[in-house]
């Protein structure tokens, strides 16, 4: 019997996963997932390669609503608004507890920052090789 649970829980687990990866695939789109705590997030690099991300922010805990906004690196320091990358933004502020997701964002080759202008965060690398 309690082979058989096991057979069941692999069969389904390996069913799950299948379809989780022909839905990334399809949609060609990674999701990648950032933790913030109170002025700072927990991942403080990313190394991907080109494509399509989209970016799940959450609020761990900051008592304040929290964004994501991703640069060039050659604009940090110039003003969020006008150089931030298309799509970057969260859908809205991610309160305590909660997270948003931001638009789809086509990263090319190059070098770019992440950060919280609203936390605030220092300037996190963000390598697209």
């Amino acid at each position: 019997m309690k082979k058989l649970i096991s057979a069941l829980a692999v069969a389904s687990l390996l069913f799950f996963t299948n379809s989780l990866k022909a839905q990334t695939m399809e949609n060609n789109v990674t999701i990648i997932e950032l933790i913030q705590t109170m002025g700072a997030f927990q991942t403080q690099e990313l190394n991907l390669t080109p494509g399509q991300y989209q970016f799940r922010i959450v609020n761990k805990n900051v008592e304040r609503d929290l964004g994501f906004v991703i640069q060039n690196e050659n604009d940090k320091g110039l003003d969020v608004m006008k150089t931030a990358i298309k799509n970057s933004f969260t859908t809205g502020y991610v309160k305590k507890g909660e997270a948003q997701y931001t638009g789809i964002v086509d990263l090319k080759t190059g070098n770019y920052i992440y950060s919280c202008p609203l936390n605030p965060t220092p300037h996190y690398r963000l390598i697209i090789k």
